[in-house]
């Protein structure tokens, strides 16, 4: 995992989980995402809280990215 500044948005997700459909259960703040990117075909990896993050910056704001 990165090092987070001091807005670290790990906080909100503390209780957070992730299930699959055999009821794994995971904790958020310990997941990566792995995937590839569609144009470039490079792979990326990016923490599902930033992920949750960039969600609800977006469903709050309408924006399309966050900083």
């Amino acid at each position: 995992m990165t090092e987070y500044s001091s807005h670290d948005w790990r906080k909100n997700t503390d209780d957070a989980v992730v299930t699959d459909n055999n009821s794994a259960t995971l904790q958020v703040n310990d997941c990566i995402v792995r995937f590839k990117r569609p144009k470039s075909l490079k792979f990326e990896e990016v923490d599902l809280s930033r992920l949750i993050r960039v969600f609800c910056n977006n469903q709050e704001s309408h924006r399309r990215s966050v900083k």
